[in-house]
């Protein structure tokens, strides 16, 4: 049963203070538990990748953030149907376009697929199609968009004698130190952070096989009535925080 939690609900009042005016409008984001991007820090409230850049725009805006935790297809509808104003560090997909507005790209990532150590020499790949033609056993989490061949593979029953369902990546995790799995589709800096916090970084490496480079952004619900001037303020600040380094400076606190 996905439980949804308020985190962090204090409103982000950073603005304040630091001679830049009272807060101009208020913006209600949901985030998930996704380390590094999004996580809870040591003193309860959010923190992360994400966290901070949304803090950030937020400041510069003299906007209020609030916080509100759900799982992400949780999060996802709670977008739908109005009850936050956005989300942050998702894909831009048709579906999600029909009920959201994007921001311009909040930062870059990559999806990997994750193998136990050694095992990248066994499994020689150079592309998901050519997994599809093999054994492989392939940990994915249903509903997850991992890249467009992903897509079109997975819709042409390419993949249906490879695929594993996995509930999470901690789930996908544990049934490849149990050998249920013979790798898993994730995020790079998502999983890389996933294996060392359960003590297994030398216990697994990342296949040289590629996946897929993509976007994440924030979306903005258009069910909450965000007002469009606030989005475009939103995307002119992160526009502003490329290119003075901000973005790459922040996602650098948390390694390369």
């Amino acid at each position: 049963m996905a439980v949804f939690v308020l985190a962090g609900a204090a409103p982000s009042l950073r603005a304040e203070g630091r001679g830049e005016g009272a807060p101009t409008c208020s913006l209600r984001f949901v985030w998930t538990e996704l380390p590094p991007y999004q996580t809870l820090g040591t003193d309860g409230k959010p923190a992360g990748i994400d966290i901070e850049l949304v803090e950030e725009v937020g400041r510069r805006m003299t906007c209020v953030i609030q916080w509100e935790l759900a799982p992400r297809p949780r999060a996802l509808l709670l977008v739908q149907e109005g009850k936050v104003d956005a989300v942050v560090g998702v894909a831009r997909t048709a579906e999600r376009e029909a009920y959201g507005t994007f921001s311009h790209p909040v930062r870059e990532g990559r999806n990997v697929m994750i193998v136990r150590k050694g095992a990248t020499s066994q499994f020689v790949f150079r592309s998901l199609t050519d997994l599809a033609d093999s054994q492989f056993r392939l940990g994915v989490v249903l509903g997850s968009r991992y890249s467009q061949e992903f897509e079109d593979l997975t819709r042409s029953g390419a993949l249906a004698d490879n695929v594993i369902p996995v509930q999470n990546g901690e789930s996908a995790m544990a049934m490849l130190m149990r050998d249920r799995i013979d790798g898993f589709l994730d995020g790079y800096r998502i999983a890389l952070a996933r294996a060392a916090q359960l003590g297994l970084t030398e216990d697994v490496e990342v296949h040289p096989m590629f996946v897929n480079e993509h976007k994440a952004f924030a979306l903005f619900s258009r069910s909450a009535n965000v007002d469009p001037a606030t989005i475009t303020r939103f995307n002119a600040v992160l526009l502003g925080m490329q290119a003075d380094g901000t973005i790459t400076r922040i996602q650098s606190n948390y390694g390369s």
